[in-house]
Parts: C-alpha cells; structure tokens; sequence
C-alpha cells in the first residue's frame, strides 16, 4: 500500500541462504585465519545472517603478518552515511586505526566476495591495532553496535537540510579541498531526491573531476544517457577535458594524430555527442579535442575558421602543432560575429522565485544583493563564473570591503540562504584568483557559519576563509576580531573526529605573520585544549603535528610520541620511498615536505603546484608510489594528469597541512605494510 515490496517468507528463506553461503565462504578457516576461532566470531557471524537491520560486519584476520581488521557492510546502499556514522560512535579513533569511515577500495584477493555481492563503495574497512586488549575492545564495540542497531526502532537517517543547501555544501566542498564531505553530501542529495537521475551524474562528474579521476568520468555508467540529454557546457566540458587527459593528450603527445583521431572515433568515447557548442565557451583542453574532431571528420573550412576564431580572441596558444597548418594568414570576414554562448549551469538547480528586472550586476555587491532578491540574471551570472576555469579574476568593477561586509551583514535568514547557495561559491573562487582583500567582509561570512551546525562542509569553508583571511595581511584589530569569531562553540565540533580541521587551523595560524600574537596563542590553547585531554585517541601522525606547533608556539603542552595502544615492534618500518605532494599553497606543501622528511628520511617528497600537465608533473606522477592530492581551488589539467599518471591517489581530507601530513603518513604505513605482506 504505501509502495514498498514486503518479502515473502520464501524470498526472505532465499536471502538468508545466499547470505548464509556467502558468510560461511568468506569466513572459510583456509581463507581467512578468523574463522579458526569461532568462539570470537559466532555472535558477528550468526549476526549477518539473521538480523535485518544492523550493518553486516565481518571479522578478517592473517595470523602471517597480524593484521587484524573488520568489513562493514550496509544492507542498502542508502546507509552508507548512517553507517559511517555509527562507526564514528561506536568505534572512532579509540579502538580503530585511521581510515575506518570511508568505503574501502575492495582491491585484495580476499575481499572479491565482497565486491561481487555488494559492489564498489559499498564496505567500511575498521583495522584493528596490534594490542590485544585493544581488539578485544573493538569485537565488543562492533558487537555492540550490531545488537543495538537491531533492536532499535527503524528510523530516517537524512540529513534535515533543504536540497538547495546540500547543493550549495556539496559545492563550497569541492572548492574547499573536502571530497569525502563532498561525496558523503552527494549521497545525501541521491538519497533525499529532488534532482533528477541526469543531474544527480552532473554532479558525480564535477565530483570525479575535482579528484582528477578522467578514467571514471569516461566509464560513468550512465553516461551516454546524460550526453543524449544536450548536459550544459560546463559538463561537456568536464567529459571533453576527460577525453583528452585520457585519450588524446597521450597520442598527440606520441606525435600520433591518427591515433588521437582513432580515439575520438570509438564508440565507448561519446565524441559525437559533445561535438557541438560554441567553440569559446570551452576549455584548453576541450578545444584541443574539439579541434582534433574535426580533423577526424575532415572539415577543413570549419577547422581554419575555428582556429581563426581563436587567434582573433588571443587564444591561439590552445591549437596542437599538428594543426597549425589549417591556420590562415587572414582573418575572414564573420569570424568576429560569432554570437558568444549562454550562460549555462552544470545542474538543474531549484530556480529562485522570481527576480526578472533588470538590475545592475557590475560589483559583487550588486550580485549578491541580486542573488538574495531572487534575480535571475544573478542567479546566472554565478553560475557561469562558478563553472569557469581559468585563473583570471572575473571583469568586474572594484568595491570595497566595507560595503562589501555591509551587504552581507544585513542579509536576513531566507536571503542568506539564497546567497550560500548560489553566490558564495563563485565568490570566495574569485577572491583565490586576485588580490583583493576582504578582512571584513570574511569576518562578516565566517560569523554566520560558525553559528550553525559545524559540519564537515562548514569546517571546510572555515579552512578556505581563514587561508583567505590571514593572506590579506589583515591588521591586529581585524585579526583579533575574526579569532574571536572562529573559537565561537569550539566545544561543539573540536574533537578526535575532528582533530585534523582543528590543527589545520592553528597550524595556519603558525604559518603566517600573527599581528597579534596572543590572540593567536589564546585561539591555539582552545582549539588544542579538547585534543590534549583526549590525546590517548590520537594517531602518531596528529600527535607529531599536535606537537610541533605547541613547541613552536610555546604552549606547554606535552604530547606523546604514540597513542599507548600503538604497539611499536609489530608497525611495519617505512623504508625508502618517494611520494609527490599536489597542491596550490605553497606553504602548506613546503611544511608537509618538512614534517615527513624529518619523521622518515628515507622517504623523498615531490612537491608540485602546476596548473597545466607539464612533464614534470607527469614523471613525478609516475614515478612515485603513490600521489597525495590537495584538490582545494585545484587546477583541472594539473589534477587530470596526476590522474591518468600515478600509481595510486590519496585524497585528505582537508587542505590544510595536518590533514595533508596526516593523510601521507597514514598512506606510507599502509604502502610499507602492503611490501611487507608481499616479501612474508
């Protein structure tokens, strides 16, 4: 009646059968080392095969090496988020190592079962330590959590956020550096509904591309439908910039136009239906595919007017070599007429109400005070800026600071809301390509997000508007006003969940020039306060950050080498090894290189802050063992290309270098494990 299937007492005898098979293979003893114990795994096993609720969770032991772990599994794909959740809650930091709250590669022998039966992203991995009592512990906990779950009543996990404002935090974590709060919003929005299926993959695409996964937007399930719907520009540009990482750089590279061509013309690459547009309105790297299609399909005239067209915009640069023969010596006359393209969007947002007059849209406080009024042409305009993707400022007139804090101030509830949505994204992405500083007008937009529920996306925009911030060399008055404002509710978010946000902030505030010193010592002793009464659920990589900025900033805190639960003789040694670091900071980059070259001084740091797939950046790429990558404000070339090159891509989960640090080091104990795995 209310549409939902209810099983019969057949189907569900056939579920559990299945998952009765399925639990007994992957818990076989000469498989996997757990299932020589079953006193340990009766309760977990029996667990995953009658309840119907509870996440599934699986025991996984190799007695060789000692590595102990567990896989989680959601029984719907739709709690995932509140499984994470439970997690965090029922395990945390305490009793699980790093990493234990985001879905698991599924890449090792062991673990095809599970992939098989439920699929990529669909399984949390909780690695236990190498203490005993420790994993003792974490079986009660996980065993916990299953019976709690179970006998709890069924209840809705989704977020109370209206679907504007999920779209609105999914895109400031994108621009923040935050895509795990990135993907985990997208779940959310899929869930909740409200878009449709072609928009919620116009999402997924800006989502894969942010992380430079070029592979993954070409072999998107789906994607031909989306293409069939005409998607905006800006899609057909992430696919077409797709394209070219993955298929035509590498074959003009080679000097193999042919090749290139050969690759435009397969059927699996969709280039038919991204052909059309007006040339201008893309991208380097979607005008080099445009341009390498019509040579493909032998269009001569139109490849010589096209390339006219650029030349008459200044954007000559953008034609391969091998093309620069169609060039002529002359522009003909109606080159310069062609019409510019609408502007377009790269989702089918909820369209504000109203607001068709026609306003002046020449400052940004105009555009905000258009986007809070609901007007259209606003509404627009940021969107064509928030999907443009060069470096230069948008050409608009300048205003000040002042009147700029002003607007923003005076914003009610309902206008604000319109104005995250719509306006603050674009506009904190022009404050990161110009100069302009904005010390009030930051201040005025971090008061009101330190108001509201601290969620990751908020901690992430915290991050970006305190980099901006303290990068307008602000003066001491303003610098104790907006520290003031950033330690508001501290107590509500300031935690070992959050331990990474927390010393990406101070070690911000250590980075830079304090024009006012104690105020930034009082704001470090609150938000490292929380973390050193709980430091006993600290990793050593936090511990390490935690306690190198208390001794640069002379805070009399003392913090231990390791969390007492570490065991030392059993950590796998981190030996020699190279990683490349991507980033736009260099300052963030140069003490992320300093931190885990005097940890480990085995292991060489590449550092990178190219915007462009240079060689350099390739061969680092390639030759590391795997590639840390800062995606806050990223550039797309520079991302794709590590993309395409590297062996492996860790993503922290911040742009800041405690996230960063933490992120690589965590990545090296696992890449020095995996060797040592390999050489028992």
């Amino acid at each position: 009646m209310n549409g939902r299937h209810v099983a019969s007492k057949a189907e569900i005898a056939e579920q559990s059968a299945g998952s009765q098979e399925f639990v007994d293979h992957f818990l076989h003893p000469d498989r996997n080392d757990a299932g020589r114990y079953p006193s340990g795994i009766t309760l977990l096993k029996n667990a995953a095969v009658q309840y119907h609720r509870a996440p599934i969770v699986l025991p996984w032991l190799n007695e060789q090496t000692q590595r102990m772990a567990y896989y989680v599994v959601p029984r719907r794909r739709e709690q995932l988020t509140s499984v994470r959740d439970l997690l965090v809650a029922f395990v945390g930091p305490s009793l699980a190592k790093y990493g234990y709250d985001v879905p698991v590669a599924l890449d090792k022998p062991h673990e095809a079962p599970i992939l098989e039966r439920y699929g990529a992203g669909s399984t949390f991995f909780v690695q236990a330590t190498t203490n005993q009592e420790e994993r003792k512990r974490l079986r009660s906990a996980l065993e916990r959590m299953v019976k709690v779950v179970e006998r709890s009543p069924e209840r809705a996990w989704s977020a109370p956020k209206p679907l504007g404002r999920l779209l609105a935090d999914f895109e400031v974590a994108l621009l923040s550096g935050a895509p795990q709060a990135a993907k985990t919003l997208l779940q959310q929005i899929n869930r909740q509904g409200g878009l449709s299926p072609a928009n919620v993959k116009h999402l997924e695409i800006r989502l894969l591309t942010a992380q430079g996964r070029a592979n993954d937007v070409l072999s998107l399930r789906g994607l031909r439908e989306v293409l069939l719907q005409d998607p905006p520009v800006p899609v057909k540009d992430m696919v077409l910039s797709a394209l070219f990482t993955a298929q035509i750089e590498p074959a003009l590279t080679e000097g193999k136009l042919a090749g290139a061509v050969d690759a435009l013309k397969a059927p699996d690459s969709h280039f038919s239906l991204l052909a059309d547009g007006d040339l201008l309105s893309f991208s380097e790297q979607a005008v080099t595919v445009l341009l390498v299609g019509m040579y493909g399909r032998g269009d001569g005239e139109e490849l010589s007017r096209s390339i006219a067209l650029l030349d008459a915009e200044g954007r000559g640069d953008l034609v391969p070599d091998v093309l620069a023969s169609y060039r002529r010596k002359v522009v003909p006359a109606g080159v310069m007429d062609a019409e510019p393209a609408e502007p377009d969007t790269t989702t089918a947002e909820p369209e504000p109400e109203d607001g068709s007059a026609t306003v002046s849209l020449t400052t940004w406080a105009e555009i905000v005070k258009a986007v809070a009024q609901g007007n259209k042409a606003a509404f627009d305009l940021c969107r064509t800026m928030d999907a443009r993707q060069d470096d230069t400022p948008a050409p608009l007139e300048a205003v000040s600071d002042g009147e700029m804090a002003e607007v923003f101030a005076d914003l009610t509830d309902t206008e604000y809301e319109a104005v995250w949505q719509y306006a603050l994204g674009p506009f904190l992405q022009e404050l990161t390509r110009s100069n302009i500083t904005f010390c009030q007008t930051l201040t005025t937009i971090m008061r009101s997000i330190v108001n509201q529920r601290c969620d990751p996306a908020n901690l992430a925009v915290l991050d970006l508007l305190l980099e901006l911030f303290l990068r307008s060399a602000p003066k001491a008055v303003e610098y104790e006003e907006f520290l003031e404002q950033l330690s508001v509710r501290f107590d509500e978010w300031v935690a070992p969940e959050t331990a990474g946000q927390a010393l990406d902030f101070v070690d911000r505030l250590v980075a830079r020039a304090a024009p006012a010193p104690t105020a930034r010592v009082q704001t470090a002793q609150l938000l490292l306060g929380p973390l050193h009464v709980h430091m006993r659920r600290l990793d050593e990589a936090y511990l390490s950050t935690a306690r190198s900025i208390s001794n640069e900033l002379e805070l009399g805190l003392d913090w231990p080498e390791r969390a007492p639960s570490e065991n030392v003789e059993s950590e796998p040694v981190v030996g020699a090894a190279q990683i490349l670091v991507y980033g736009l900071d260099e300052g963030v980059l140069q003490r992320v290189q300093d931190r885990i070259t005097r940890q480990f001084p085995l292991v060489k740091v590449v550092l990178s802050t190219e915007k462009v797939a240079s060689k350099h950046l390739k061969d680092a790429a390639r030759n590391s063992d795997f590639s840390v990558m800062i995606t806050q404000c990223a550039a797309h070339a520079a991302t794709n290309c590590i993309g395409q090159y590297a062996k492996e891509i860790v993503y922290p989960r911040g742009a800041g270098s405690a996230s960063v640090t933490h992120a690589a080091i965590t990545a090296l104990y696992e890449h020095a494990a995996k060797q040592q795995e390999q050489s028992a």
